[in-house]
């Protein structure tokens, strides 16, 4: 498969399972909260985001086992990854009983460290200890999650995501119907995605081919080789849990209550739209880049680079300034009027990524490349800045601190975090402008006048309405990109991947 189709075809695997989960959440949220109510919802999603934090006990392993797969793969060499994955299978073994004792340890407290009533403390210690035992399994299983996707195999892990999904779907229909609450619903998800992480398991041993991963098979300098690149990867992902929704969630939850975590919910699914959109377009991007840089590809990787940041940004800034501009209907219509007010804190949110995104790409190849470190002392600067604005600001602010704790962060990094990439990936920063930036944001007038426009029509006044409203103006946003916005060549790959994927379909 060359690069190119393997490129499409992963990244359209991610982007089906990634979004049929999103639709979901989104389907699900305002059912929930009717159910739920405001607090008990709010207790739900705290205790996903204690679990969220849990993640970082992952060191950046499964991404450093992603990349050394993938680089053995391109030199044809298989020799070395049952050793990895093994020494990866023993750490993750560890750290889901330690995960499983902390959750404990803070189910206990937690009436002490959150602003909650004795029967809101209550709820949230069952809902961890549920967490807790989950742990046990999902950790380990997901060292063969990394394994898949080393050998670039997208594809097995977004089935198995989708028909976790689809399963998660009918659970929760059947707690709405039954009239069950959070606790019911945590073990009925938890149990599918454990079953999901067994399916997973069951391919990626497949796809070894009679490569042996095994406990016993561990080694400390393969550990050693992992974490020579996973302490980097750490830290991004220090910065990326506190810089998106659950730091948000755990500082609203301590200081001002479990339904200003609901609240808050409102705006953060905007930006987990978002995030999601922009997952889609960078998922397949690391092992790619390791897999270029382990071949000495560098022309490869800049168009890598410049296209990838190009095609990104013509995917997702459309969507943020539609949603920019029909937040306050949006949110009324969605999950009642009470969410409304949520608007601006919605638009605070997601208008940093009109830049943010542009750096997305580049993230993902100067990690796939190692030169990730070059990146460390800013963003930990940011994520730190984010941390402290926001619980500086959430006493006199409320939600709306928070938010401001981190849109303001992203603004200022944004100029230094591209000055880094444009530097590792050798891009003269004239190219870069002139083949990402200047094609994609003058267009962007075209879909913030139609989404205007519609808010002085009917459609402002239903979901249906406001979902046509934003599906035409992004659509007329796409047509003119492509229209004047792409050059021949990138016409004639768009007419490629469009066929590659009617051909899969029609196979299918």
């Amino acid at each position: 498969m060359t690069e190119k189709r393997r490129i499409v075809t992963n990244t359209l695997a991610n982007g089906t399972a990634q979004f049929t989960s999103l639709l979901a959440g989104l389907v699900f949220m305002p059912l929930l909260i009717r159910s739920f109510g405001l607090a008990d919802y709010g207790l739900y999603l705290l205790a996903s985001s204690i679990v969220g934090y849990a993640s970082l006990l992952d060191f950046g392993v499964g991404a450093s086992l992603v990349k050394m797969i993938a680089a053995k793969e391109s030199e044809g060499s298989r020799e070395g990854i049952g050793a990895l994955a093994s020494a990866a299978l023993v750490f993750y073994i560890i750290i889901g009983v330690v995960i499983a004792a902390l959750m404990v340890i803070l189910g206990l407290l937690s009436g002490v460290l959150f602003r909650v009533t004795p029967e809101q403390a209550d709820l949230l210690q069952r809902l961890l200890l549920v967490a807790a035992a989950f742990s046990l399994w999902t950790w380990p299983a997901s060292t063969f999650v990394s394994v898949l996707h080393g050998f670039q195999n997208y594809t097995i892990t977004a089935r198995v995501s989708l028909g976790v999904t689809l399963a998660n779907a009918v659970a929760i229909a059947a707690v709405l119907i039954a009239h069950q609450g959070p606790f019911v619903l945590l073990i009925a998800t938890s149990s599918i995605g454990a079953l999901g992480s067994l399916v997973n398991v069951f391919f990626a041993r497949r796809q070894l081919a009679g490569i042996t991963v095994s406990p016993t098979l561990a080694r400390p300098e393969s550990l050693k080789r992992i974490f020579s690149f996973s302490w980097a990867i750490f830290v991004v992902q220090v910065m990326t849990i506190v810089l998106y929704q659950q730091t948000d969630r755990m500082i609203l939850g301590a200081f001002v209550g479990a339904a200003a975590v609901t609240l808050y919910e409102a705006s953060g699914r905007m930006q987990g739209l978002i995030a999601a959109l922009t997952g889609f377009a960078n998922s397949a991007v690391i092992p790619m880049a390791s897999h270029l840089d382990a071949l000495g590809e560098t022309e490869r990787l800049r168009a890598l680079f410049l296209r990838g940041t190009k095609y990104t940004l013509a995917l997702v800034t459309p969507v943020i300034v539609v949603l920019a501009v029909i937040a306050r209907p949006l949110l009324r219509e969605w999950l009642g009027p009470d969410f409304a007010a949520q608007a601006m804190n919605a638009r605070l949110l997601i208008l940093p990524h009109l830049l943010v995104v542009g750096g997305i790409i580049g993230d993902s190849i100067i990690l796939g490349t190692g030169a990730l470190p070059q990146r460390l002392p800013m963003a930990l600067t940011m994520a730190f800045g984010n941390l402290a604005l926001s619980i500086a600001l959430v006493g006199p602010l409320g939600i709306l601190g928070v938010v401001l704790g981190t849109a303001i962060p992203y603004v200022l990094d944004y100029p230094i975090h591209m000055r880094l990439l444009l530097r590792e990936i050798d891009v003269p920063a004239k190219r870069w402008l002139r083949e990402t930036m200047l094609p994609v944001y003058p267009l962007l007038v075209v879909p913030a006048s139609i989404s205007l426009l519609g808010l002085s029509t009917p459609l402002a006044d239903s979901l249906v309405g406001l979902a046509a409203l934003s599906v035409v103006s992004c659509g007329a946003y796409y047509v003119a990109m492509v229209a004047v916005g792409l050059s021949a060549d990138e016409r004639a790959d768009l007419k490629s991947a469009a066929d590659a994927v009617r051909h899969r379909v029609s196979a299918a």
